[in-house]
């Protein structure tokens, strides 16, 4: 019986090669961890010296190190002759410094200057890019193979932002909830809006706490959107798959601060009480003025940023070449967001809320910056970097966007009392 059940039966030759090899791969992994904390001490011990000896000397760097402040030294003279450059040409044409020539790209490759044309000229390649454009839509919606990339970018793009904006909206009032309840204020959480039910005049409403319950949620959307730009750039093998989502998530987390507040300036509802009670100021102060002004440049500027980002992760080198460039900017930044935007306010129906459809509209401030950037000069070779990675559709995302649009509207239809 014990015969049976003896281990050295399964004890065979290709086992025990197998078990000595891996005693092997540990012993030598176990050794290389031994000489590395061996060497850290070393050089531990080293610099303890130096710096007991001399503790004013300047530490010894190593050829890594001396190359690198070597690079960084070369780029910081670099960057000082070219504003010593830009500042020779201001001085001798300031306007032309400040507004140069503008650069459009020719039929072949390259860019011409506009303003080296004649009026005609410029009227000609106007009306020949026009008739490029309407063939190369006629091409897209022709040919089975675009038709399908485009279409499928133009589901995933408008499923992401819907996506994207219920997430930063869902965080933007469970933050000002929580705020709220922390100074005993009671509030109703409906699917379009949050509601006060105590009357205007409460003792409850103190400066500070206005200040902080409707401060709170725009600046935790502006620390969300900066962790969905973190993760844009994510090099994970799976996270890195949702690079149109965290896209999406950055702008609809920046235009929740920042469109908040233009919402909050022409409604004088929620973000606007911040500065109103922070300052003490009255309706269209300069302050408001000033932070409305600077809130829509930052999304232009935001809109100058993402547009590359959204090449980037097209998920396909032939939606991004310069004939097909405006079809893919239409089909996945400004058709998504108006089909977003009416998704949104359909679903708020009958009681739509005034600063939700102002804060679906100003991402357009964005759209408006990438319409005029994407053929820039400077994303000439973009399709030729070698860095956009394929992806696929998947009806998942389109689904699940939907789930959460019709869960949202029906759980939150009565209203949650917190109190």
């Amino acid at each position: 019986m014990w015969r049976i059940f003896s281990l050295n039966r399964f004890r065979t030759p290709d086992r025990r090669r197998m078990r000595a090899e891996r005693k092997h791969i540990r012993e030598r992994k176990k050794s290389r961890l031994r000489r590395e904390r061996y060497e850290a001490r070393r050089l531990f011990r080293k610099r303890f010296n130096e710096f007991m000896a001399h503790p004013f000397a300047k530490r010894k760097l190593t050829a890594t190190e001396r190359e690198r402040l070597h690079f960084k030294k070369h780029l910081a003279h670099e960057r000082k002759i070219e504003r010593l450059k830009w500042w020779s040409n201001f001085r001798s044409n300031p306007w032309k410094t400040l507004f140069p020539s503008r650069k459009h790209r020719s039929s072949g490759s390259g860019y011409y200057l506009t303003y080296s044309l004649s009026k005609k000229e410029r009227k000609a390649i106007a009306q020949q890019k026009r008739k490029q454009f309407r063939e190369n839509l006629r091409l897209v919606f022709t040919s089975p193979d675009l038709r399908r990339k485009f279409g499928f970018a133009y589901l995933h793009s408008t499923a992401y932002f819907i996506l994207a904006f219920i997430v930063i909206y869902i965080i933007y009032q469970a933050i000002t909830i929580i705020m709220a309840s922390s100074y005993d204020i009671p509030i109703v959480w409906y699917y379009y809006q949050l509601k006060f039910p105590l009357y205007t005049y409460s003792p409850l409403y103190t400066r500070i706490a206005l200040v902080v319950i409707f401060a709170a949620g725009p600046i935790m959307s502006l620390m969300t959107a900066f962790f969905f730009l973190r993760s844009y750039f994510s090099n994970h093998h799976f996270f890195r798959r949702f690079k149109l989502f965290y896209l999406w998530g950055f702008i609809c987390g920046a235009n929740m601060f920042f469109g908040a507040y233009i919402s909050g300036f022409l409604t004088r509802t929620e973000f606007i009480y911040t500065s109103e009670w922070l300052f003490m100021s009255h309706v269209f102060a300069v302050e408001e003025i000033a932070f409305t002004i600077i809130s829509i440049a930052m999304l232009l500027i935001i809109g100058r940023i993402v547009t590359p980002l959204f090449m980037l992760s097209s998920g396909s080198v032939t939606m991004i070449k310069p004939e097909f460039r405006l079809h893919f900017i239409l089909s996945v930044v400004v058709l998504p967001w108006l089909t977003g935007m009416g998704i949104l306010f359909l679903i708020t129906l009958p009681n739509y809320y005034i600063p939700l459809i102002i804060k679906t509209i100003t991402p357009g401030l964005v759209v408006i910056s990438a319409l005029f950037l994407y053929n820039s000069h400077t994303f000439e070779n973009i399709h030729k970097s070698g860095v956009i990675q394929h992806s696929y559709f998947k009806w998942s995302i389109v689904i699940i966007a939907v789930a959460i649009l019709f869960f949202y509207r029906l759980i939150l239809s009565y209203g949650f009392k917190f109190s």
